[in-house]
């Protein structure tokens, strides 16, 4: 039976090396109509960073994709590698419980980054 984990994780690095290099641009429709940062701008200028292996560039674009999304996407992966080679993985309610926090985290990230208070401002990109 094919696995799903190895798929997706080769899809999610190249995805990521197609967006940190600019060869695929999604432009944010939020900040096009706000002028206001959504949680995931600088997202693909912070992954090119990374693949440079230039983290404080990574982190001026977007501290919160690189501390939070990037990891949770790595868990998430192996997460579902563990299911699919029948090895324990955490609980539904724990999994829920991650996913709420990662919401959380991520609203609270779009609203502190918009503010336009020092030292907020600094996060905007």
């Amino acid at each position: 039976m094919p696995r799903v984990a190895p798929v997706v994780a080769v899809g999610a690095v190249a995805a990521g090396v197609a967006l940190g290099t600019g060869v695929v641009a999604i432009p944010c429709w939020f900040h096009a109509l706000t002028g206001l940062d959504c949680p995931f701008c600088g997202g693909s200028r912070a992954i090119g960073a990374l693949l440079r292996g230039d983290l404080p560039a990574a982190l001026g674009y977007n501290a919160f994709a690189v501390l939070v999304l990037l990891p949770a996407a790595a868990i998430a992966i192996v997460l579902l590698g563990r299911r699919e080679l029948g090895r324990p993985i955490p609980a539904w309610r724990v999994l829920r419980m991650a996913l709420v926090a990662l919401g959380v985290l991520a609203v609270a990230w779009w609203v502190v980054r918009d503010l336009p208070l020092s030292p907020f401002a600094a996060l905007r990109v």
